[in-house]
């Protein structure tokens, strides 16, 4: 029992239990989680041991391992709907004129339509590079945090260039393009804000040093 009180546990329950009620559906921005977000209240709740999963006590470094692979995953989804925003995005510049010639022979446009592709071709090889990692069995923990930062904020900065390139047709529901860039503003946060996984880095950083140090 001590050890159960000293962390959190995983279960596994029906939702339709009395003692687990939703207080309020969050509507957030994006539309990329199934079932949405909420918050959840949970007041007398019994949990058989059949449903535990793991040891009680052990929830967090059971979550723990499902953390980088989940990063994971969504880099490859934004990806996917970042390559796609750019593909409209360049089809947009190839047809679309003003003063004369394509968007694309304006070096504004066509300048991030070059920074968008240098882009994405970076943050392909990072997600290749940590699924590598995750290939040998290793944790990833770091890997997937580097990788996480920095494909979710380079990839915001794609899908705004795509709505820019686009002008107004690039915030109107004309295309997937807006709701590639807001679903991409919330991939910052989930899973873990850039804020968090940059500060879980410098902690690493300086234990390293501390380490190298002491050597």
């Amino acid at each position: 029992m001590a050890k159960a009180e000293a962390g959190a546990t995983l279960f596994l329950v029906d939702l339709l239990d009395s003692a687990i009620r939703v207080e309020r559906v969050l509507d957030t921005i994006d539309s990329s989680m199934p079932g949405g977000h909420a918050v959840i209240a949970i007041d007398g709740l019994r949990v058989a041991a059949d449903q535990i999963l793991g040891e009680p006590g052990d929830g967090f470094t059971l979550a723990q391992i499902r953390l980088a692979p989940a990063r994971l995953t969504h880099c490859m989804r934004w990806h996917g709907a970042a390559t796609r925003a750019h593909e409209i995005a360049t089809a947009y510049a190839v047809k679309r004129k003003a003063f004369g010639k394509a968007l694309i022979d304006h070096e504004g446009v066509g300048f991030m339509l070059a920074e968008n592709l240098i882009a994405l071709k970076q943050t392909e090889l990072m997600i290749d590079w940590c699924a590598g990692i995750l290939d040998t069995s290793a944790a990833g923990g770091t890997e997937s945090s580097m990788t996480k930062v920095a494909v979710s904020e380079t990839l915001m900065r794609v899908a705004d260039r795509c709505v820019q390139v686009m002008n107004g047709t690039g915030v109107s529901g004309n295309t997937i393009v807006e709701q590639v860039f807001r679903e991409i503003r919330a991939f910052r946060i989930y899973d873990g804000p850039t804020e968090v996984h940059k500060w879980s880095l410098a902690r690493k950083i300086k234990r390293d040093a501390l380490a190298d140090a002491d050597a």
